[in-house]
């Protein structure tokens, strides 16, 4: 399987992509990968590491990334921005996935303007893997699509159930609405019409309403919602993460205890470090497109390629694609789109 890399996306790029794609390349034997990219940073990188010539990874010419400008005026402006001759690359099948770091609008921006859409999905997700006690959910929409409708968070249902079952191995995911309470009635007007599909085109294993702690606590293995709501669950999720984990030290230091607390720690830190998922999945485009944080190090891009790979194997789009003509066909699409 083919796969690129945005090369020049990240606070750390090329050297970051650079080395996790070398890492990729040791850890699976069966990926061929592409770097997006500047062509001499790149080289020059490739030489210093050492690394032997391998004939499963090639480099892309794209020299351009996205700054802090509008990503979609970026985006538009040159075929040479590293984000968008990826999503390119995906449309005309050179490769079956992409992982890119950095600005989440460039990311969503090129896989809009320049790849294709599964049959049937009216709008492409992010699904946030977020941890809990016993492995891990996903959150869609992180933040993709703001303005959402009744049939999108029906059909991101869809797209996360098969995402997750070939992710994470959870063969009947438990499917919920986020909401402001777990009762039928609690919601606003967009739950309440999602409710009704459901009802209507039932998903195996749909448990109704959750609120946002029940993420955390494992009630739950897809959590569907608008792009806005999702993306304010992310980001209270980080800052509270950050503030906890920057406060336990300071906690253990003050009861006397002698460990070092990085050590005591260093368990639930790797749960909630990012780079252990690799990034969130941009559901809903035609082939894998793995979007990851800006801070990514060279672990997270290795872990990027592994999520890609698991959703190349799984098959995950076909599998949506079917079970979209199967429970949300014209009937649904005419009424509620």
């Amino acid at each position: 399987m083919r796969i690129v890399l945005d090369a020049m996306g990240g606070d750390h790029a090329p050297a970051a992509p650079v080395a996790g794609a070398l890492l990729a390349l040791e850890a699976f034997a069966d990926v061929e990968l592409v770097l997006a990219g500047d062509p001499a940073a790149i080289e020059t990188l490739l030489a210093a590491s050492g690394a032997a010539t391998s004939s499963r990874l090639t480099i892309h010419d794209a020299p351009e990334g996205v700054g802090c400008e509008d990503p979609v005026k970026a985006i538009r402006s040159s075929s040479r921005v590293s984000a968008r001759a990826c999503a390119e690359l995906l449309r005309a099948g050179e490769v079956q996935g992409v992982v890119t770091m950095g600005s989440t609008g460039a990311a969503v921006a090129a896989a809009t303007l320049y790849c294709r859409r599964l049959a049937g999905v009216k709008r492409t997700g992010i699904a946030v893997p977020l941890p809990h006690p016993n492995g891990v959910a996903c959150c869609i929409d992180g933040g993709a699509n703001p303005d959402a409708k009744a049939l999108n968070l029906h059909q991101y249902a869809v797209m996360a159930r098969h995402y997750v079952r070939a992710a994470f191995g959870i063969e009947n995911p438990r499917i919920g609405i986020v909401s402001i309470g777990e009762e039928r009635h609690k919601g606003n007007r967009l739950v309440e019409e999602t409710w009704e599909l459901f009802e209507a085109h039932p998903l195996p294993n749909f448990i109704g309403n959750v609120e946002p702690h029940a993420i955390f606590e494992g009630a739950v293995d897809v959590a569907v919602c608008d792009g806005f709501t999702g993306n304010i669950v992310l980001k209270t999720a980080e800052g509270m993460a950050g503030y906890i984990m920057g406060s336990i030290p300071k906690a253990l230091q003050a009861a006397g205890v002698p460990q070092d607390p990085r050590k005591v720690l260093g368990a639930l830190m790797s749960a909630v470090d990012y780079a252990q998922y690799g990034g969130a999945p941009l559901l809903g485009v035609d082939g894998a497109y793995l979007i990851g944080h800006g801070r990514s190090g060279p672990e997270a891009y290795k872990n990027g390629v592994g999520a890609v790979r698991k959703y190349i194997l799984g098959d995950v789009g076909a599998r949506i694609v079917k079970q979209l003509e199967a429970t949300t066909g014209s009937t649904i699409d005419g009424a509620a789109s």
